[in-house]
């Protein structure tokens, strides 16, 4: 065997020591969760049969299978009646959703307006309880409400029904609510 070959192998065995990872990084490497689908500047339709569906428009999707979760960032959605005119639309910077009961967590300038009612909720994290249909914040977060078109109401403690447009505030902090 040649002096230069032998080094090149013992240089060889050098470079791949280097390059192996300990066994504690290794095991964090596992532990990273890794989605089961990934989509950059995608169009998701969330059609269960029981409404008309949602097209949703995302900068990235990530969908995971084992925990049912479903992650994403700069979301705009939209929903349109049998004619196709848009009846409800929104945007949040980021969400996460529950793929098996479609609960969501909106984060981040979310805004959603419903048309025909002319409301308009923003805030900086709501939670969408599918099932129910109804729109809550969390932890005392303040949300605007913007309705007949000039009308404002600020508060915490925020539950719409969505279905109804039935809004109500734990409390009012600006703005007047009339009967």
């Amino acid at each position: 065997m040649s002096t230069k070959y032998l080094l090149g192998m013992i240089l060889a065995s050098f470079f791949l020591v280097a390059c192996s990872l300990s066994p504690e990084q290794a095991a964090m490497v596992r532990s990273v969760e890794l989605p089961d689908l990934a989509l950059t500047n995608a169009t998701y339709v969330l059609d269960r049969g029981e409404d008309y569906p949602i097209s949703i428009v995302a900068g990235h999707i990530a969908l995971y299978d084992a925990s049912h979760k479903a992650l994403a960032t700069s979301i705009t959605f939209t929903q349109n009646d049998a004619q196709g005119n848009v009846v409800l639309r929104g945007s949040a910077d980021s969400a996460t959703v529950d793929l098996q009961s479609y609960d969501a967590q909106l984060q981040g300038s979310v805004t959603i307006e419903k048309m025909k009612e002319q409301l308009l909720i923003e805030a900086d994290q709501l939670r969408w309880l599918h099932e129910e249909e109804i729109l809550v914040s969390e932890n005392q977060a303040e949300v605007l409400i913007t309705y007949e078109g000039n009308k404002r109401v600020r508060g915490t403690g925020l539950r719409v029904e969505l279905a109804t447009s039935n809004v109500t505030f734990e409390q009012v902090l600006e703005g007047v609510v009339l009967p």
